[in-house]
């Protein structure tokens, strides 16, 4: 963008008003949402907004969902508070996240009302995430430690617009499980906050507290044993927000924020990628409701939902930190490489263990199954 603010223009001085108010909006924007969540619960059963137990879902009993609209609500109006203070970021701000965002909420919270077909589900998500491209801009280059710049030519476009469905479909898996989305929501909200924040670029940082005070106000009633879920509507938002967020040029280092902001996110995005991979190797069907994510297995094994929520928390502000360590630059020249690497060795870790964890506990129960099968025949001899 031409008119883009020096990045030293873009921060309120701490003895200004607006040191104040800024924070002050986003508890506000927590407060309310809370408010409304609690709203929506009790109009769950009138609306018929109620999440019945299926083949992708983590809990067991049936819960209130839909309740992410007043996180879409209140995240949008508090967003809009950043056009009318940077009016240089009005438009890209305004028809490159929040319009298209509000896109998908509108046909995810229909879909939670009337189940939509997923290929037009899906041609809804590619459509907005053209808006979202053409407005903000295709990921061109990035910046990697050690490697320098990797440019994608003629790449650039699909493989933007194949970032934002990504996020949308990955975002919206993660609302099986208690607590799991709206935790995520928190954590890599704080994530790209404390990167973009380290660069100047205030319009991002605020987005990114916005959907993080929102959804911290939707944990309240979503946090183990869950009274509501998101929903399409709220984790679909989410969803493409934070993936147009990341393509957001604010402050003129996109090539340099991508990575890091990736990285702050990864457990949300592999977790969804390593099953529809798992799925389509062994000839299944990716888009039938399923319960072969890890966080899943780690529930199915016998692991609580807010422990499962935390850990991938916790792995995301693993990642968010390495990510803010390579915009830094404070590591030695030939440490700086190694960071990108935190994920894919976190991945890894986190698979293996897993799935060990998986394998044993369905062996063991196995094992007890043919034990009790065993006795009952031999009464019955």
């Amino acid at each position: 963008m031409n008119d883009q603010l020096p990045p030293e223009r873009l921060f309120p001085t701490l003895d200004s008003l607006e040191s104040i108010l800024w924070p002050g909006a986003a508890l506000v924007v927590f407060v309310v949402t809370a408010v409304l969540v609690d709203v929506m619960i009790l109009l769950a059963t009138r609306l018929q907004l109620v999440d019945v137990p299926s083949g992708r879902s983590a809990h067991s009993l049936p819960t209130a969902r839909g309740g992410g609209m007043p996180l879409v609500v209140t995240c949008c109006l508090a967003s809009v508070a950043v056009c009318l203070r940077w009016p240089a970021y009005a438009f890209p701000v305004a028809m490159g996240i929040i319009v298209p965002s509000a896109m998908i909420a509108v046909v995810g919270f229909w879909d939670d009302i009337r189940p939509l077909r997923a290929t037009l589900r899906l041609y809804v998500q590619i459509g907005v995430g053209v808006l979202i491209v053409a407005v903000l801009g295709p990921v061109e280059r990035l910046e990697v430690p050690g490697i320098g710049g990797i440019g994608f030519g003629w790449l650039a476009w699909p493989l933007s617009i194949l970032w934002v469905v990504g996020w949308i479909n990955a975002y919206n898996f993660m609302d099986g499980s208690d607590g799991m989305a709206a935790l995520g929501a928190v954590a890599v909200a704080a994530g790209f906050a404390a990167i973009t924040f380290w660069i100047g670029d205030f319009p991002t940082v605020l987005l990114a507290s916005f959907a993080g005070a929102a959804a911290a106000g939707f944990l309240v009633y979503n946090w183990s044993p869950a009274r509501v879920f998101m929903g399409d509507v709220g984790s679909a938002f989410l969803g493409a927000f934070f993936a147009a967020v990341t393509l957001l040029d604010a402050s003129g280092a996109s090539d340099r924020t991508f990575l890091p902001m990736a990285m702050a996110a990864w457990p949300y995005i592999y977790d969804p990628l390593l099953a529809v991979i798992r799925r389509v190797w062994a000839g299944h069907n990716p888009l039938v409701p399923h319960r072969e994510f890890l966080f899943h297995r780690l529930v199915r094994s016998g692991v609580s939902h807010a422990t499962v929520a935390v850990l991938y928390a916790l792995l995301a502000g693993v990642g968010a930190f390495a990510g803010w360590l390579m915009v830094t630059e404070t590591l030695p020249p030939e440490v700086r490489p190694l960071l990108p690497l935190t994920v894919p060795v976190l991945a890894a870790l986190l698979t293996a263990a897993t799935d060990w964890r998986f394998r044993r506990v369905s062996s063991a129960s196995g094992k007890a199954t043919a034990a009790v099968a065993s006795m009952v025949s031999g009464s019955a001899a």
